[in-house]
């Protein structure tokens, strides 16, 4: 029992020395990052599988925040897809000319917008890119890797836009825009 016992603790040593490593250098585990809105409307495709998985995570990083579907409805700040494409392209042939490298790139831009319009944060891009080695005996296996390279790089843009859209900066500006918008005396 003596042995099991220092063995455990030997451990735990190890993790909490880990843990506070990791935290001196930076590193904090995913959570709440809380968005300045109460209300988003997200204009990115529901049907998506980029539009869903960016729902989730605004869901989870800001469970205060209210995700609106209807453009109707009104809202505080909308976040707006402007393009998502992804493209894929030769980068090296063997001596035969049959490809053996792709560059997968995946390229997302957006931007969020007051109710009024008025950037809170402008038009951003954020790119993906991958290598993927090509052997045209396993052209099935090439093809799957090929979709989870993508998977992987949409999941990488999305933390990056929560990261972006949480951002201290874009809080600013949102409180700034509506300092501004109670500051304007309205005609008659």
């Amino acid at each position: 029992m003596q042995i099991h016992h220092r063995r455990f603790s030997h451990w735990r040593c190890l993790a909490l020395s880990l843990l506070v490593i990791m935290s001196g250098c930076g590193f904090q585990l995913q959570g709440r990052a809380p968005l300045p809105f109460d209300t988003l409307y997200v204009s990115v495709p529901q049907n998506s599988q980029f539009g869903a998985d960016l729902r989730r995570a605004i869901r989870a990083s800001s469970p205060d925040t209210k995700i609106i579907e209807d453009p109707t409805e009104p809202y505080q700040a909308k976040l707006q897809q402007i393009s998502n494409t992804r493209t894929t392209r030769e980068i090296s042939l063997n001596a035969q000319g049959r490809v053996e490298e792709y560059e997968l790139t995946l390229v997302y831009v957006f931007r969020i917008v007051d109710a009024n319009g008025d950037n809170i944060l402008p038009p951003t891009t954020l790119v993906a890119v991958r290598d993927m080695p090509f052997d045209d005996r396993v052209v099935q296996a090439k093809e799957g890797e090929q979709a989870t390279l993508f998977k992987q790089m949409q999941n990488s843009l999305i933390a990056r836009v929560m990261r972006r859209i949480s951002a201290p900066d874009v809080a600013q500006r949102y409180q700034n825009l509506i300092e501004s918008s109670q500051a304007v005396p309205k005609s008659s």
